[in-house]
């Protein structure tokens, strides 16, 4: 990968190859040496042999033509120099000098490319590889381009580990909120088994908190499978037409119940009904993330606005919720995998910050888009779907 780079570097720069050191033009020059001194001693061995005086016959033959012709009755002969086989034989000697030094410097260049190749092998590794920047490849032009790779590979390095750190810290906080849960349902379950005397009541109360512990209890497990999910498989879209209109109704009466419990509102704007060319499934999983996040950071008594609107070639679907505003360094980051915007919430009450950045990848699936937006208390993500 990294000998490719280098080439297209190389390539790019308009130049057969960076600079020889003192050691490869020795190199070169003596092999050049020998070259000349080979065509040389080849060119005496053939003026000494006999092969030279069948060629020098072959020519004379090939230019010269001798005639005879009669004149008062005596007998002259005159030899004459065909102009147009000289002209023949300058042409071919001209291509033939032509096509060698071609060659020869075609051999030349690819020699001095060869080397180029492998003297960056060498050097490009090494720097690349060097804490300082005391290293260097021997051409200005291409320490910049590697500095920047070299740049980008320890960015990109330290958001992997960042990243993998965060997946651990998640999965063992996860683990260790498993057993609470676990606990409380295994514990009521013997308490209501134990003791046979309890009343009708004691027994609906306790069941209810053994229903709200295993509820949490799979959404702690649901966490754990979207972890695996979003790390190991590609999201595939199982596309149909649909009306998002109804399928904005549905998702809203799923979330009803939980209005209640802030005494919270959820109103709609916009058409009765919308056609799209989307995956119902998966454009259902991005409003239950986008309905659950404004119930959960909206204020108390407030309203959650859901407005649908079309433009000519797109789709524009927002949610709007009332309550704290976002700053923008947070809001830049709420579509960063395992990023929440409240670091106090444990997973207790949280998610594992992996519902926003599914959304977004959901989103530019159906080549769409996810945008938010947060000011005056008013937060809106927005989905942006192209037209059918």
């Amino acid at each position: 990968m990294i000998l490719l780079k280098s080439r297209n570097i190389l390539r790019l720069s308009g130049e057969w190859g960076i600079k020889l050191s003192k050691v490869e033009n020795r190199k070169l020059l003596i092999k050049i040496g020998l070259v000349c001194f080979s065509i040389l001693f080849l060119f005496f061995l053939f003026i000494q042999s006999g092969i030279s005086d069948v060629f020098r016959q072959f020519i004379y033959d090939f230019l010269v033509y001798n005639q005879s012709f009669e004149v008062n009755g005596e007998i002259y002969y005159e030899t004459t120099v065909s102009l147009s086989a000289l002209k023949l034989l300058i042409v071919a000697v001209v291509v033939v000098s032509v096509v060698t030094v071609a060659i020869t410097s075609y051999l030349i260049a690819r020699n001095r490319i060869n080397a180029s190749i492998q003297e960056l092998s060498k050097s490009i590794p090494e720097f690349l590889s060097a804490a300082d920047s005391s290293k260097t490849t021997g051409d200005l032009s291409l320490d910049n381009e590697l500095l920047k790779v070299k740049s980008t590979n320890m960015k990109n390095e330290e958001l992997l580990k960042r990243e993998t750190q965060r997946t651990k810290d998640l999965i063992t906080y996860l683990a260790h909120d498993l057993k609470t849960p676990l606990a409380s349902v295994i514990g009521y379950l013997n308490l209501l088994i134990d003791s046979p005397e309890l009343t009708p009541a004691q027994r609906a109360k306790f069941l209810q908190i053994t229903l709200d512990k295993a509820g949490r209890l799979e959404e702690l497990i649901n966490e754990f499978f979207d972890i695996t999910r979003f790390s190991m498989q590609e999201i595939h879209l199982d596309k149909t037409t649909m009306d998002v209109v109804l399928l904005v109704q549905q998702m809203s009466e799923e979330v009803y119940p939980l209005l209640s419990e802030k005494n919270q509102q959820l109103k709609y704007e916009g058409p009765d009904s919308l056609m799209v060319e989307a995956d119902s499934d998966q454009l259902a999983r991005v409003l239950n993330n986008l309905f659950k996040n404004a119930l959960s950071y909206g204020d108390p008594d407030s309203s959650i606005k859901v407005t649908i609107s079309e433009s000519t070639d797109k789709i524009y679907l927002s949610v709007l919720n009332e309550g704290t505003t976002i700053p923008k360094r947070q809001l830049e980051k709420v579509f960063d995998k395992f990023y929440r915007l409240d670091h106090a919430r444990s997973t207790k009450t949280g998610g594992a910050g992996l519902g926003l950045a599914i959304a977004k990848e959901i989103m530019l699936a159906h080549d769409g888009d996810i945008r938010a937006a947060s000011e005056q208390g008013l937060t809106t993500f927005e989905l942006v779907l192209p037209k059918s």
